[in-house]
């Protein structure tokens, strides 16, 4: 698998359109469209930033070795920082709460 190949491979992991995947990293569609396609070459600078925001292994993506996921968890991070970026301000108070209450439960059972 080429590296414009694994590109596609992780947006369709992540669930996103190329519009979606492209604005996260700052290009658009028909960039995008280009790179998945083979007939532009993935920069430097946008190799790193798909890793940065995405949490994908740069060795994965330039070579196809080990995991697609620097964390192994599959872009869990991302969807979790995605849903609550896209909650109102009073929910993601909320979601904070929840998660340092879940921190602390599980401090006191370690």
């Amino acid at each position: 698998m080429a590296i414009h190949e694994r590109i596609k491979a992780l947006r369709k992991s992540l669930g996103l359109t190329q519009i979606e995947f492209g604005r996260k990293i700052g290009i658009v569609q028909g960039h995008l469209t280009g790179i998945e396609s083979g007939d532009k070459k993935i920069t430097e600078t946008t190799l790193k930033v798909t890793c940065a925001v995405y949490g994908a292994s740069e060795e994965w993506l330039r070579t196809g070795k080990g995991e697609m996921f620097t964390n192994n968890q599959g872009g869990k991070i991302y969807k979790v920082l995605d849903y609550y970026n896209q909650l109102l301000p009073q929910y993601q108070n909320f979601v904070l709460e929840q998660i340092e209450e879940l921190f602390e439960t599980q401090k006191k059972q370690d």
